[in-house]
């Protein structure tokens, strides 16, 4: 026997040692896949891939080939490679145009194409130092079949053979750009704003309000005729002195003592537009007093902002000058009238006509107890300050001087003002107001529903104020049957299918409490599923809960329950196949528990009513349990071959070409089973 000692020897004095080599193992030092994923190298590119995933590539394809247990298929084209003068030459040269040919090429053949989603798509991570440029495209669309996601990518690169090698990655290199490129400063460290320029837009008062806060906080630029604009105000504050309102004496020497009073509210404006630099009042053309009326409008929306947040907010604001305007003596009310009605500002929105000059007359209710404005407000062409149209309610100003008859009158100035108005915080104040009362006077809310839903849908991209409305909508239908029927026939599912779509948890998660109020009464229901609610909701507790095919089986039930239970008269079923069809794919108990139960009922339906929609449905319903042969055996006992030669003499080519090849599969399948 030989000894043979332990000793430690490096891999060259082992390979010399024992005249064998072997090939050092590769380090791979890209990044690795994520936990239950792996890395699949597929032409010169890699990507990650869940390990349920099974190839089903053939040798001879262009593109990789993935389907898992839930049916998802994933399809991997790569192109060959194309020099940009070659691409030029081409059609596709056009990313675009070459996105939009794609999404051409799988609508082609589809009969109801939906298209959720189109539009660029911007690549998340970069695992390699990747210097390229990736453009990509985003194509979400459904049938009645199929659900496709399709991105398609183009990248942009430097040809390989032609590139240095350097001792740094391409992230290195981007860095040091980056540092030099974000770091570049002119040596003038005191910049200064081109205050010529910005006074004359602000002279031009083509800014909101937040923007000239902003200037007379930060650089202290105002109106270079100002002068008068403190004229106006405090011409303003006199005429409610001299009508017996309390006026701080602090208040009018802010505003100047050498500042003069006007009491001609037309004279005194005629003043501040002298002022503005390209302003004519001499000249009667149309143009030209087109341009004094918007004038005139941002200029009223200036004086309130004045008053709001701006010179004299600290001192006297709109509160106080509606107080003072209801508190005013009768010998000085219609001067203060003309102001009000100066910043109502009730205009036809193109500007041809002057304003409203007595718009307060509009809020008065007329013979048949409504407000004239709303019917000028309903007609899209007439628009008023919805700021100050707010103050006047909460004020008490118009419960002071109309004394509406009808109490819903009140509620109709909010509704205006939800439905019509444009600034937006306003409308949030409102839907706070809402949502805070909306549990004590749910009753009085009937003559706001128009307003808000409108609301909702003209804002459902404002995920606060749409939390707002929704929560708002549960709590008044909270066992109120009149607004779950006004809610209903304001078509409410429209918007919160589209609201669904956004995919956001809290909005989804409002939606479904607000159907649960809704769905409490039973010829309610038909309107869930009329409008395809009924899908979505199935759909969002297979996604969120990841409810397993064996667990569905309680609420395949109920579908079928509500198809057995339900007349085709009142509501579509055809929603409700589709959702069979989808479900029955993937088991076979289901494709009997469907073909034993409802294929009888839906041929005599198919019989009745003669819908092509609902036939061409019901094919491809029947297309699917066919796959399970032994339902071929059973519709034909429940005459399926009869309904098929009924189908083709309807003489419509899609249903003519559908029932041919089911028709053949069935035959086809029966000689198997037989």
């Amino acid at each position: 026997n030989s000894y043979m000692p332990i000793t430690k020897e490096t891999y060259e004095e082992r390979c010399n040692r024992t005249k064998q080599n072997s090939p050092l193992k590769k380090l791979d030092f890209s990044i690795q896949p994520f936990i239950g994923y792996r890395k699949i190298v597929f032409d010169d590119y890699f990507f990650f891939m869940h390990k349920s995933f099974q190839n089903f590539t053939t040798v001879s394809s262009e593109s990789a080939f993935y389907v898992d247990y839930r049916g998802i298929e994933i399809c991997i084209k790569i192109d060959d490679k194309k020099s940009m003068i070659e691409l030029e030459q081409t059609a596709d040269s056009n990313f675009y145009q070459l996105a939009r040919n794609h999404l051409n090429f799988l609508i082609n053949d589809m009969k109801l194409p939906l298209v959720i989603r189109r539009n660029f798509y911007y690549k998340k991570m970069n695992l390699s130092d990747d210097l390229a440029k990736w453009a990509g495209y985003e194509i979400y669309l459904k049938n009645e079949t199929h659900t496709i996601v399709c991105i398609i990518f183009r990248r942009t690169c430097k040809n390989k053979n032609e590139k240095k090698k350097f001792d740094v990655t391409d992230k290195h290199l981007f860095d040091e750009v980056y540092v030099v490129a974000n770091s570049i400063t002119p040596n003038d460290v005191h910049n200064t704003y081109y205050a010529n320029l910005i006074q004359v837009q602000v002279d031009a008062l083509i800014y909101s309000p937040e923007i000239y806060e902003f200037f007379e906080t930060s650089i202290k630029i105002k109106p270079s005729y100002f002068d008068y604009i403190k004229m106006f105000l405090k011409s303003m504050l006199i005429i409610l002195k001299e009508g017996d309102v309390v006026i701080s004496s602090d208040i009018l020497n802010f505003l100047g003592e050498d500042t003069k009073v006007e009491r001609n509210l037309e004279y005194l404006l005629n003043v501040i537009l002298n002022q503005i630099s390209g302003v004519n009042l001499l000249d009667t053309h149309k143009s030209e007093r087109t341009k004094v009326n918007r004038l005139l409008h941002r200029l009223s929306e200036y004086l309130i902002f004045c008053l709001d947040a701006g010179f004299l907010s600290h001192k006297y604001n709109i509160a106080d000058l509606i107080n003072g305007a209801i508190a005013i003596s009768r010998d000085n009310k219609m001067a203060m009238d003309n102001i009000i009605s100066f910043f109502l500002h009730v205009r036809e929105k193109d500007y041809v006509k002057g304003y409203e000059s007595s718009c307060l007359e509009l809020l008065q209710e007329n013979d048949n107890l409504d407000i004239e404005l709303g019917s000028l407000l309903d007609s899209n062409n007439y628009s008023v300050n919805d700021f100050f149209l707010f103050y006047l309610h909460q004020c008490g100003y118009i419960n002071k001087y109309f004394c509406y008859k009808n109490d819903d009158n009140y509620k109709k100035i909010i509704a205006y003002i939800l439905k019509y108005g444009i600034n937006i915080k306003i409308k949030k104040k409102i839907c706070k107001n809402l949502l805070v009362f909306s549990n004590d006077y749910k009753n009085k809310y009937y003559a706001l529903m128009n307003s808000i839903i409108s609301f909702l849908s003209n804002n459902s991209d404002h995920k606060n104020l749409c939390q707002l409305i929704l929560s708002t909508l549960i709590n008044i239908t909270n066992e109120n049957n009149k607004l779950k029927e006004c809610l209903l026939k304001l078509n409410i599912s429209m918007i919160s299918n589209f609201l669904i779509l956004s995919n956001d948890y809290d909005i989804i998660n409002k939606i479904v409490l607000l159907y649960i109020n809704l769905s409490k009464e039973e010829y309610m229901c038909e309107d869930i599923i009329n409008n395809g609610l009924l899908i979505n909701f199935v759909d969002i507790l297979f996604n969120i809960y990841h409810i397993d095919i064996r667990l569905k089986k309680d609420i395949f039930d109920v579908a079928i329950y509500i198809y057995q239970t339900t007349d085709s008269f009142y509501f579509d079923k055809i929603k409700l196949i589709f959702f069979f069809k989808q479900l029955v794919q993937y088991s076979y108990i289901l494709k009997d528990q469907v073909c034993k139960h409802l294929c009888p009922l839906i041929i005599k339906e198919i019989y009745l009513f003669q819908n092509n929609d609902f036939i061409y449905s019901s094919l491809n319903l029947f297309d699917v349990l066919c796959d399970y042969k032994i339902n071929c055996l059973y519709l034909h006992t429940m005459q399926i071959l009869p309904l098929f030669h009924f189908i083709k003499s309807i003489n419509i080519i899609d249903l003519y070409k559908k029932v041919i090849k089911l028709e053949d599969k069935v035959k086809k399948n029966l000689k198997i089973v037989t």
